[in-house]
């Protein structure tokens, strides 16, 4: 779906559910194209439930990743083209313009009460007024990171110079006489280096004015907020992973790398990684025998196998989360999995029911991709000494991934395009279907 008509179509669905909305930046450019990453679209919090099923409602688009904190909902929509390479969109539903759980700089109900027509045509939607445009263009990315976004501050310093009695009666009751002025001075002057020392004095002034007026409720307001940020950015339902498994020979780096760019936007993260078995109880030299297309050599001690199995495993999952960010979507191009589905080809010489347990025990992704080179093609020495195990390749892969697991076999024989178009279909459908759910259970 074209952008142009896509923004067209969510604003109607929105308006239908009695939503009016207020864009908050990027608006310019509306409704032929989208000037911004994403859209940022402002709602009263009891009006987030009527906005995703507006989302849901719409057809010819799938929502493909969903994410909520207490002042803001990502979602992430499959089918909508911004331009010739994008196939996804991110639309944030902001819901409150606070600092650490701490009461908002600026009312949500405020903004949308003092929401102006974007003079565009069709469709109308709602912009903030220039003062409130400019507050929120300044404090979002100063309150929260300590930095400016260069790309608003010419028009934020020209609303200050314009406006500057306004902003100030805006921020005051928040911040202070002392506070609010220094910054808005400091914004006029276009000095950045006195704006970001603004932020400091900002913030204590924030946190002091809460304090004083509502302690007790302050305080239980800013642990919320960490134990909230602490569960959003551990939990698991903020890393979804694609694993994507088979012979070395399968093309399983280029089906990655050409899966990076169609995946944008799925996520607010969008990744590939790449894992193989490193084993500390080995050389370096013994270690190397161990890759796909080396010979097959004699299997470790059973003790020595169990050890780097659990190893593996304890290293698997603190790279999950070693270099996490919210919102990501990595795609795993997986080497180490063959110490599971084909144990002897990785020297290993423990037990079975051993590897069932790790197994069992690794982070869980929520698709496994194997690709499966049904044709033979003229193949070199190395690749001579590996085929005896292609046949049971299929069966090999089937009784290491459970039945619950989602998964899907695509043919490795056929060109890399087709192959990426397969896998990117079924990754969208895995996706949009646990979404679906995950929505279902929010929103019920």
């Amino acid at each position: 779906m074209p952008f142009s008509e896509f923004i067209a179509v969510l604003l109607q669905a929105l308006s239908h559910e009695g939503v009016r909305p207020c864009v908050l930046r990027n608006y310019q450019g509306f409704p032929a194209r989208n000037i911004g990453n994403d859209i940022d679209l402002l709602i009263a919090p009891s009006d987030l439930p009527n906005a995703v099923r507006a989302i849901r409602s719409i057809e010819g688009i799938r929502i493909v990743g969903y994410a909520e904190r207490p002042y803001v909902a990502n979602v992430f929509l499959e089918g909508i083209s911004r331009d010739t390479n994008s196939r996804a969109l991110e639309i944030d539903f902001d819901m409150r313009m606070s600092w650490k759980g701490l009461p908002p700089f600026l009312s949500t109900e405020e903004v949308l009460e003092a929401a102006i027509p974007y003079p565009t045509g069709n469709p109308t939607f709602f912009v903030p007024s220039p003062v409130h445009e400019a507050i929120i263009s300044l404090l979002m990315s100063l309150f929260a990171g300590g930095w400016l976004k260069e790309k608003y501050f010419p028009a934020v310093q020209k609303t200050f110079t314009d406006e500057r009695s306004e902003v100030i009666a805006a921020l005051l009751p928040k911040f202070g006489r002392e506070a609010t002025t220094h910054l808005v001075d400091s914004v006029i002057d276009g000095d950045r280096g006195k704006v970001l020392e603004c932020v400091r004095p900002l913030r204590i002034a924030l946190f002091m004015r809460s304090m004083s007026r509502r302690p007790i409720r302050s305080l239980i307001a800013v642990g919320c907020h960490y134990a909230n940020e602490f569960s959003f950015r551990y939990s698991p339902n903020t890393l979804e992973s694609v694993s994507i498994l088979g012979l070395d020979d399968s093309g399983k780096s280029r089906i990655a790398e050409a899966l990076i760019p169609r995946l944008q936007s799925m996520a607010a993260h969008v990744e590939s990684r790449t894992l193989r078995r490193q084993l500390p109880l080995e050389s370096q030299s013994l270690a190397a025998t161990m890759n796909l297309g080396s010979h097959i050599k004699e299997p470790s001690g059973s003790l020595v196998s169990m050890a780097n199995a659990v190893r593996w495993l304890m290293r698997e999952w603190l790279n999950r989360f070693s270099e996490k960010k919210n919102l990501t979507l990595a795609v795993r191009e997986e080497g180490c999995h063959d110490l599971l589905v084909y144990p002897l080809r990785s020297r290993y010489n423990g037990p079975k029911w051993f590897t069932r347990l790790v197994g069992r025990l690794l982070p869980h992704s929520i698709l496994c991709i194997l690709l499966d080179r049904s044709v033979e093609e003229p193949q070199s020495n190395d690749q001579q000494n590996c085929s005896s195990v292609r046949p049971t390749q299929l069966e090999a892969f089937l009784s290491f991934v459970k039945p619950e697991r989602s998964y899907a076999i695509l043919d490795a024989s056929k060109p890399v395009a087709n192959i990426v178009d397969d896998a990117y279909a079924a990754i969208v459908d895995a996706l949009a279907q646990r979404t679906a759910i995950m929505l279902t259970k929010r929103f019920l």
